[in-house]
């Protein structure tokens, strides 16, 4: 399987989508530091898990970095449908199970590295002028940070595996790039939903209310399942169940990858 995942990663990085979305990541990159030095121009205080985890969403309710990985996993995927990949690559005698994790793998490294290149660069660029305004980086301590970043990272390899599921059940690559945009779209507005209840219930009025604990347990449980959720909750540096978190995206991983097996054993490719 190794040589597998290493002519998927190469297929990758050299596919021209794969190169649009390096470009897309680094202009998103070079808007969150000028934002970054904006902010330390005018003598606000900010903090460096501020201005990473608030990458994850552009204005703190649309993800960027999920809208610029969407339509690349899409495409690298779908493509092995399109041009007989796949069913080359069992020709030659890998098996189904090496060909769906070999692929699994190869987003996964692709989504998390878009995600490390933004915090590292980020990272290195506003160190400084955060230092030189606030006398400090971080508020948290830097093993609540790391948590932060290790979450944020799980729950990107979760969007992934689900990513390569839906390729796997759709085996086409304009309905996997759609499909992958509107779940996005739709866990978005989920997870803006959920926020709004939650904000909601957390006002002294409702404490009372006959389905309060029910309606707030269940909110928070949606919220931490999402990915996108999870990028919501971090990004506001509220997070209450942190430590379920990656529990919840392991799960995931795990359901999505079972399910993507199960139904790429018996799928017939032509």
């Amino acid at each position: 399987m190794r040589n597998l995942l290493y002519a998927n990663l190469r297929r990758m990085v050299r596919s021209r989508a794969f190169l649009i979305a390096l470009l897309a990541e680094l202009a998103y990159v070079a808007l969150a530091v000028l934002s970054c030095w904006d902010h330390c121009a005018a003598g606000e205080p900010v903090t460096l898990e501020f201005i990473l985890t608030a990458g994850y969403l552009l204005l703190s309710y649309f993800p960027i970095s999920t809208l610029i990985a969407a339509p690349l996993l899409s495409l690298y995927l779908g493509a092995d449908y399109s041009n007989s990949t796949l069913r080359n690559k069992l020709i030659v005698g890998h098996t189904r199970k090496s060909v769906y994790l070999a692929d699994l793998l190869a987003c996964v490294i692709t989504a998390a590295g878009l995600d490390a290149l933004y915090l590292l660069v980020t990272g290195v660029f506003c160190a400084k002028p955060i230092w030189d305004v606030s006398g400090v980086l971080l508020r948290s301590s830097a093993g609540q940070m790391l948590a932060w970043v290790a979450v944020l990272l799980l729950a990107r390899m979760a969007w992934a595996a689900v990513v390569k599921l839906l390729a796997t059940l759709l085996g086409n690559q304009t309905a996997a790039t759609i499909a992958a945009l509107l779940l996005m779209l739709a866990a978005a507005i989920i997870s803006t939903t959920g926020l709004q209840e939650i904000s909601y219930l957390s006002l002294p009025q409702h404490f009372g209310e006959a389905d309060y604990v029910q309606r707030m347990t269940t909110w928070q449980l949606v919220l931490d399942i999402l990915p996108t959720g999870q990028y919501y909750r971090i990004s506001m540096l509220n997070t209450p169940n942190l430590w379920r978190m990656p529990l919840l995206s392991l799960a995931v991983i795990a359901a999505s990858t079972g399910a993507g097996l199960a139904f790429f054993r018996r799928r017939d490719l032509k």
